[in-house]
């Protein structure tokens, strides 16, 4: 009879998941990692997989998952659900400016000339930023130069 694999826990790091590991072996619960090598090989390559996983049997999974919220406990780095935890929300950068044309606020900043910084870098092997203040709309792709402030 053979008993499926349940993932109970997930973590960025090969040796974090070793340490809860050992704590379930120590209990005498078989337990498995998942994608261990490749994020140990290629750290950079956790978020893509999934991080580490910590696999138990079904039949064992409550008892592994009680002994894995003790050793956790009060850590909020580690989830123990296989939902997918999203990141919170960017916060918007708030600008005075509007678009003229559309008056949206979604707007991002440029300070510096992208072709210029682009050439330069290809040609002289470092960029060179020249600093040109415009402003780009999301919503309908305008780019104006700021107003000048009068004193």
């Amino acid at each position: 009879m053979s008993n499926r694999l349940v993932t109970i826990a997930t973590f960025n790091e090969p040796t974090e998941a070793h340490i809860v590991k050992g704590r379930l072996e120590a209990e005498g619960i078989p337990c498995y990692l998942g994608d261990e090598h490749i994020v140990s090989v290629q750290p950079f390559y956790s978020v893509a997989v999934g991080g580490v996983k910590l696999r138990v049997p079904e039949d064992r999974e409550a008892v592994a998952r009680q002994l894995v919220e003790q050793v956790l406990e009060g850590t909020s780095e580690y989830y123990i659900d296989d939902d997918i935890e999203l990141a919170p929300p960017m916060p918007e950068h708030v600008h005075e400016e509007t678009c003229p044309r559309c008056n949206s606020t979604h707007i991002a900043e440029e300070s510096f000339s992208k072709t210029v910084f682009s050439i330069s870098y290809l040609i002289l092997g470092f960029p060179l930023p020249f600093f040109n203040r415009k402003f780009k709309c999301y919503d309908c792709g305008y780019v104006w130069k700021p107003k000048k402030e009068t004193k």
